[in-house]
C-alpha cells in the first residue's frame, strides 16, 4: 500500500514538474498595454466592435498596429486615454443611436388576437405573424430591452420601446433582436425620423393603425433639401446626410408620424447687425418674421418653428439660435 502511494505521488510530482516547465516555456507573453486598454473599454462585451468581447478587441488593438477604434460605446475621454496608451491615432467612431420606427402603440394600433406566451418578439412573430394588426408594427414584447447591455431601452406605457439617447451607444444588438426590423441606427446628429415602415396602401394601413405613414408625399414636397423620399408602396424615408434639421416635414405631416428627438431652438434677430433687407421674411415658411425694409426685423417666437432657413440666408449674419 505504501509503495503504491509513493509511486502515485511520484508520478504526480513528475507531472506537476512537467506542467510547470511547459507553462514557463510555452507561455504567451501578454502585451502590458492590453490590460490598460481593456480597463478603458466599456466592458459590456456587446460584440458591436466585431469581436467576441472587450478582451478580444483589446488584444486586437494592441497586437495589430493598423486596427482602428471600432467600439461604438467608448466615450471621448476613454478613447483619448487609449490613444495615449497605444501611442497612435485610432480614428473616430461613427456616433449612431438606435431609432424605433413605429408609433403604433396600444391606443393607436389594433391587434388581431390576444397573445399568450413568452415575452419575446421573435417567439410571437412565429405565431401567425404576430398579434399586431399591422404586419410591420412593433409587437411590444421588449426583446430589444432584454438584449440591450447598456439599459438604454425601456418599454413605455404606450406599449412601445423608448431609447434613452444618453445611454445608447449604437451597438446594434436591439437591431438584430427585432424580428420586424423596426429598429435602425441613425446618426446622433440627426433629429427627425419617420415612425413607420409600413408598405401597405393608406386605406389598408388605416384599418390597423391611426398614426402610420399614408404616403401622401407632402413632407417630400415641402423639404427644401430633397432629403425625403416616399412612394406608394414605401413609407417616407429621411436621408440623414441631406437633412438640415429644419423640421418643416414635422409641421406638415397630417398623421404626425414624423418625430423629433429634440425640439430645435427658435431664432432671434440681433438688431445691431440686421440691415433690414427682408430676406429672412421671404424665406420663413411659418411667417414668423416681420419688419420694414432698412429697419431691424423681428421674429415672432410663437410662430417660429426653429427651422433655421433664415440663418442660412441672412447676408449680415444677424440671426442666431435662442437657447430654450
Amino acid at each position: 500500500m505504501i509503495t503504491a502511494a509513493l509511486v502515485i505521488g511520484g508520478i504526480g510530482a513528475i507531472c506537476a514538474l512537467i506542467l510547470g516547465i511547459s507553462l514557463v516555456t510555452f507561455a504567451v507573453k501578454m502585451d502590458p498595454r492590453e490590460k490598460e486598454v481593456m480597463d478603458r473599454l466599456p466592458g459590456a462585451n456587446c460584440g458591436a466592435c466585431g469581436y467576441a468581447g472587450c478582451a478580444a478587441f483589446a488584444h486586437e488593438l494592441t497586437s495589430n498596429a493598423d486596427a482602428p477604434m471600432a467600439c461604438p460605446a467608448v466615450n471621448a475621454a476613454a478613447l483619448q486615454s487609449i490613444i495615449e496608451v497605444l501611442g497612435r491615432e485610432l480614428g473616430g467612431v461613427s456616433q449612431v443611436i438606435a431609432c424605433v420606427r413605429c408609433k403604433g402603440g396600444i391606443e393607436e394600433a389594433s391587434t388581431r388576437y390576444t397573445y399568450v406566451g413568452p415575452r419575446d418578439c421573435r417567439t410571437a412573430q412565429l405565431i401567425a405573424g404576430g398579434s399586431k394588426g399591422c404586419q410591420y408594427g412593433c409587437l411590444g414584447l421588449g426583446s430589444c430591452v432584454t438584449v440591450c447591455p447598456f439599459d438604454a431601452i425601456s418599454m413605455g406605457e404606450d406599449g412601445l420601446p423608448h431609447v434613452n439617447a444618453d445611454k445608447c451607444t449604437g451597438c446594434g444588438k436591439c437591431v438584430d433582436a427585432c424580428p420586424r426590423m423596426i429598429i435602425t441606427l441613425v446618426p446622433k446628429s440627426g433629429n427627425y425620423h419617420v415612425g413607420c415602415i409600413s408598405k401597405d396602401a393608406a386605406k389598408d394601413m388605416k384599418k390597423s393603425c391611426g398614426v402610420g405613414c399614408i404616403k401622401c408625399g407632402i413632407c417630400a414636397d415641402v423639404c427644401p433639401f430633397e432629403a425625403i423620399t416616399v412612394s406608394k408602396d414605401k413609407a417616407a424615408e429621411i436621408n440623414q446626410d441631406k437633412c438640415r434639421r429644419c423640421g418643416l416635414c414635422v409641421s406638415v405631416c397630417p398623421t404626425g408620424v414624423i418625430d423629433s428627438r429634440r425640439k430645435p431652438d427658435k431664432v432671434r434677430i440681433v438688431p445691431d447687425k440686421c440691415k433690414g433687407c427682408g430676406i429672412c421674411e421671404q424665406v420663413c415658411p411659418a411667417e414668423a418674421v416681420t419688419g420694414k425694409l432698412k429697419e431691424p426685423f423681428v421674429v415672432n417666437e410663437g410662430k417660429c418653428i426653429g427651422c433655421g432657413l433664415c440663418i442660412d440666408k441672412c447676408p449680415a449674419d444677424a440671426i442666431e439660435r435662442k437657447p430654450s
